[in-house]
């Protein structure tokens, strides 16, 4: 009998310690936090303490650029020019380019020469490439407009058109101009000029690479960069295989203003 209610009351005693147990709020807790006796030897202070989380790094004046620069290029209303200067060498000839284009949102008008006084003797030929709404146009050396069938946006001229996030953007490090600091970044896959707006007979044209370094201000806007892009197509009635590289330094302007682009 006494066995029976001394079990009971052990009983009753467990039970009371759960219900306890329940009314408490232990998510502070966790078994790696019951306390343990310290090793023999050891102080009470030398309890091993958990490393806490180490704050996040405060962005940097790049990162803040960076960052306004990519929201200005995919709210899609960005406008600003760019003029430009440089070359295209082929295998055997080098001819040098002059122009410029007009930029608002994912339209664009760019019109600039290629230079073939040296090599033929013929002058300076202007081309000039256009998109409206989402529809391509060509004409060169003050012909008609054409229309540029299967144009899509893999076609555009606009140089930041890849640019969706701010990991699309290559910190590259800080640039000077005029005693002032700019960030120097890079864009990927930007063509300012495709190899098959090249004079003559040109066919089987497939770029290769491209690189666009830009500098950028403190606000994220475009002054001044540079443009390479390396391809390769056949040229000339033999249809010979040559490489065709472009150059060119790009000063930008007007950034923000009003710029029309019509359709022609």
């Amino acid at each position: 009998m006494h066995r029976a209610s001394r079990r009971l009351a052990i009983a009753t005693f467990a039970a009371a310690l759960v219900v306890a147990a329940c009314g408490r709020d232990l998510s502070g807790f966790s078994s790696s936090a019951r306390p343990t006796a310290p090793p023999a030897g050891a102080s009470p202070s030398a309890a091993v303490v958990a490393p806490t989380a180490k704050p996040s790094r405060a962005p940097k004046a790049y990162d803040l650029a960076i960052a306004a620069f990519v929201k200005s290029v995919t709210g899609k209303k960005l406008s600003y020019r760019i003029n430009y200067d440089g070359k295209t060498a082929l295998s055997a000839d080098t001819l040098p380019i002059a122009g410029h284009m007009d930029v608002s949102g994912a339209d664009f008008a760019s019109a600039w020469t290629y230079d073939l006084t040296k090599d033929y003797g013929i002058g300076k030929i202007r081309v000039e490439v256009r998109a409206v709404k989402g529809k391509g146009y060509i004409r060169t050396d003050g012909g008609s407009w054409k229309s540029i069938k299967g144009y899509d946006a893999s076609d555009s001229y606009v140089p930041f058109k890849a640019v969706t996030a701010v990991e699309d953007v290559k910190y590259l490090g800080p640039a000077k101009i005029d005693g002032t600091e700019f960030h120097k970044v890079s864009i990927p896959k930007a063509v300012l000029i495709h190899p098959t707006t090249l004079i003559g007979a040109v066919k089987e044209e497939k770029i290769d690479d491209s690189k666009l370094e830009l500098v950028i201000d403190d606000k994220g806007q475009p002054r001044r960069g540079t443009w390479e892009l390396k391809a390769r197509a056949r040229v000339g009635q033999s249809g010979q295989l040559q490489r065709v590289e472009y150059e060119l330094d790009l000063q930008f302007s007007k950034v923000g203003a009003k710029l029309t682009i019509k359709r022609p």
